[in-house]
């Protein structure tokens, strides 16, 4: 029963969280920092307002991240630091799916990240890849 229950609550919280921004299915790396313990995974998709990804780590809906995410840029990768927040798990198979909303970004980081997600999105619509 409780698992039905907690099941239910991360629906009725994957629901009210959709995002509003275009949410671009990509997988580059992604460094994860929680407290003193950091992981690298990759992502699932990214989007200007948040990210999801899998991991084998517990997670909890509104745990504080910092996430690095390496961005490939002209043969070389770029880093954007944000502050972020658990706001969605999914159980997935011995691993979890997540959603982190991207709450602060470091000077610059969200312009480059907005400029860069826009040159990938125009580009896979040419048939170009840039990953």
């Amino acid at each position: 029963m409780i698992k039905d229950k907690q099941a239910h609550e991360l629906k009725l919280n994957l629901d009210k969280n959709k995002t509003r921004h275009l949410r671009v299915p990509i997988e580059i790396r992604i460094e994860i920092t929680l407290g003193t313990k950091s992981f690298t995974t990759t992502s699932r998709n990214l989007a200007i307002g948040g990210i999801s990804f899998e991991t084998l780590e517990v997670l909890r809906i509104g745990d504080d991240l910092k996430i690095l995410l390496y961005i490939p840029f002209n043969k070389d990768l770029e880093l954007i630091k944000i502050e972020s927040k658990i706001i969605w798990v999914k159980n997935h198979i011995g691993s979890y799916i997540v959603g982190a909303a991207f709450i602060n970004f470091a000077p610059g980081d969200l312009k480059r990240l907005r400029n860069w997600l826009i040159l990938y999105v125009r580009a896979q619509r040419k048939g170009y890849k840039i990953v």
